[in-house]
């Protein structure tokens, strides 16, 4: 199984609520285009963990043993655990599996599918797998306060080539849009937090 955020989820049993302050992914429309025709890519993520004051040895503990039943579900690229001025981050990185097909035994992946919206387009949506259940009882076993939000904060940046985009409910450059259309020459940032994005997974619509 790849590398998914989903223990990024976990590494916050040591913060007050297992949500991350953000999630950047990342899209390439080459990988797309490839995802329709019927391969699996893989979006790289980082994502980063802020908590206020220090970090004692039961939480050092705790993350340790997050950690070795995070080993077992998936890869880990990187997972730092560093002071700040305040207190403390977790940073990491990684990569989940983009498809045209569930990938129920992933805890994250990014669908692709036609749009039943939008004609012509195709919605690529972040999505949970069965992994993420399994991985979120074992973690509450640990403590039961620490079960992992299933959503957070997601930043998708897309790499494209002129592709058409639809976006609902994101925003960019610090600009709130009920509703964007437009086409991507090189990159963009599209930023989904709080509301519906607490419920369900981020995601665009390209052509």
């Amino acid at each position: 199984m790849r590398k998914s955020f989903l223990f990024l989820a976990a590494a916050a049993l040591l913060l007050s609520a297992c949500k991350a302050k953000i999630v950047e992914l990342d899209l390439k429309q080459d990988d797309l285009q490839a995802v329709q025709k019927g391969e699996v890519k893989y979006a790289s993520f980082e994502a980063k963990f802020s908590n206020i004051g220090k970090l004692d040895d039961e939480q050092r503990a705790q993350v340790t043993a997050l950690e070795n039943i995070l080993e077992n579900y998936m890869d880990l690229d990187d997972f730092e655990l560093a002071s700040t001025d305040m207190g403390f981050d977790v940073i990491v990185e990684g990569s989940i599996p983009i498809s045209n097909q569930d990938q129920t035994a992933n805890a994250y992946y990014m669908l692709v599918e036609p749009s039943d919206i939008f004609k012509g387009y195709h919605l690529v949506q972040l999505r949970t797998g069965d992994a993420f259940k399994r991985m979120s009882s074992e973690m509450k076993a640990i403590n039961f306060m620490l079960a992992p939000d299933e959503f957070h904060p997601t930043t998708i940046k897309v790499r494209a080539d002129n592709m058409d985009v639809i976006v609902i409910g994101a925003e960019m450059d610090g600009e709130a849009n009920l509703v964007w259309q437009g086409t991507v020459e090189r990159r963009e940032r599209f930023s989904f937090s709080g509301g519906i994005f607490d419920k369900t997974g981020a995601g665009i619509f390209f052509k």
